[in-house]
Parts: C-alpha cells; structure tokens; sequence
C-alpha cells in the first residue's frame, strides 16, 4: 500500500537512518557548496532555479543571488513557500548490472518562508 505523503511533516525524512542532524554537519556544506537550487511555486506551476548562495552562520540565513524582477521573485511574491537544496556527489558505486549502479550523496533541504519580497 503507497504511503499517504498528504499525511506526512513536509521536512520527514523518508530514510530516518540516514537522515543527518548534525549541525556542524549541516552548516559545513552549507559554507563549501558552490551552487544551490530553490524551488518556488505559482499558480501550481513548480519551478526550480540553479542560483549562487552565501550562508551567513551568525543569522542562519541562506541569502539567494537572484533577480529583483524574473519568474523566482513573482512566484515569491505569489507564493512565500519555498525549498532549496545543495548537495554533493561521493563514491560510485559500480555493479554488473546497471538496474544496481549507485553513487552515495550527501544534501541539505531546507523549506521555508521567503521573508523578502519586493
């Protein structure tokens, strides 16, 4: 039976075992990724935006170099409900067949409000 994710914290981790709480952890990759990606919403169109970051420790805040005018500031003024994430690439993990190929990763998601606006 498919979990009923309408149910689920929106923030959950799907794999709890690998779910990392870390705070050093969290703000480390945080500082040393280049590139991060944010996801907004208008009108139930989803859009997502590769965009330069700087994380500032002292306010635990993501700071997002973007457009003043474009599509990622009219779905915030639309929408506040963002989520953005960084990740990085580990170890391939090579197999015989290809359905079982891996690569370990690592990520942070965070899902917030967007507090700018205009």
């Amino acid at each position: 039976m498919p979990r009923n994710y309408a149910a689920v914290p929106v923030a959950q981790v799907r794999r709890s075992d690998r779910a990392v709480e870390d705070e050093s952890w969290i703000r480390d990759l945080l500082n040393r990724a280049p590139v991060g990606y944010m996801a907004t919403v208008n009108a139930g169109q989803p859009f997502i935006n590769s965009n330069l970051f700087v994380y500032d420790e002292t306010e635990h805040c993501i700071y997002m170099h973007t457009a003043r005018v474009g599509r990622t500031q009219a779905n915030v003024d639309s929408d506040q409900r963002a989520c953005f994430t960084v990740t990085e690439m580990g170890r391939l993990l090579p197999a015989d067949e290809a359905l079982e190929f891996s690569v370990e990763y690592s990520g942070v998601v965070v899902f917030w409000r967007c507090p700018y606006s205009g």
